[in-house]
C-alpha cells in the first residue's frame, strides 16, 4: 500500500485489500450475491471482489460490506483508521471543494469514456481514486466499474445508512451519499499515527497486522 500527503491529511493511495483484521482473524471472502445477501442478513464481516474476479484486485481492491468496515477488531492495522465524514470534509475542502475536487482525486487512467467525454480526472491530488463499482443494496449485483468510485466513512447516518463518499465518471465533483449497511463498498485509510507509520511511500500492510 502506498501513502500520499495530501494538504495536512495522509492517505492511502489505493483502496484497501486487506482479508485478516488487525488481530488476525479472517475476514470471509463472499464468493456469490446470495452469500452476499446472507452476510448482510447476519450482519457478519465479508468482502469480495468485484464480479467476484480476482483479476480485479490489483487495480481496485476489495469490495467490503459494512459489517467489517465497523467491526470492533478493526480492518486497519495500528496508525490507521477508516476515514469519517470530517475527514472527507478536509479533503474535498483543500482540493477546492465539493464541486471541483472529484476530478483532482480521479486517477488519469481506468475511467470509460462515453460519447467522447472521457471519465479520467487530472490525479493532481496522488490520491488516485480509480472505479471500483460497487455492490449494490438488495439485490448484491454489481455495478458502475469503470463509472464510480465509491468509498465508506466511519459515520452512520441512520440505523441502516453510512454516509459514503462518491465520485463519478461524467462530473467534476466529489459527492455525498447515504449508502445501505448491505452495499459493498471501497475503503481507503486515513493515517493519525507517528510520522514513521504514516511516512509518504509503499509498504506491505500484511507486515503490520
Amino acid at each position: 500500500m502506498s501513502v500520499v500527503t495530501i494538504g495536512t491529511q495522509k492517505w492511502s493511495k489505493e483502496n484497501l485489500s486487506v482479508s485478516t483484521f488487525q488481530d488476525g482473524t479472517a475476514i470471509s471472502e463472499i464468493s456469490s450475491s446470495a452469500q452476499w445477501q446472507e452476510y448482510a442478513s447476519s450482519e457478519t464481516p465479508g468482502w469480495c471482489y468485484y464480479d467476484f474476479d480476482a483479476g480485479n484486485a490489483q487495480t481496485y481492491g476489495k469490495l467490503y460490506n459494512w459489517y467489517a468496515v465497523s467491526a470492533s477488531n478493526a480492518i486497519c492495522p495500528d496508525g490507521y483508521r477508516v476515514p469519517t465524514a470530517a475527514d472527507f470534509v478536509t479533503l474535498s475542502t483543500y482540493l477546492g471543494g465539493n464541486l471541483s475536487s472529484g476530478l483532482k482525486l480521479k486517477n488519469n487512467e481506468y475511467w470509460l469514456t462515453l460519447t467522447r467525454q472521457s471519465g479520467n480526472g487530472t490525479n493532481e491530488s496522488n490520491f488516485t481514486g480509480n472505479p471500483g463499482g460497487y455492490v449494490k443494496s438488495d439485490t448484491a449485483e454489481f455495478w458502475d466499474q469503470g463509472w464510480s468510485a465509491n468509498f465508506w466513512t466511519q459515520t452512520t447516518a441512520s440505523a441502516t445508512e453510512v454516509i459514503s463518499r462518491r465520485l463519478v465518471w461524467s462530473a467534476n465533483s466529489f459527492n455525498v451519499s447515504n449508502a445501505p449497511m448491505d452495499m459493498g463498498l471501497s475503503v481507503r485509510l486515513i493515517c493519525t499515527g507517528s510520522s514513521e507509520v504514516c511516512s509518504d511511500g509503499d509498504f506491505d500492510i500484511t507486515d503490520m497486522f
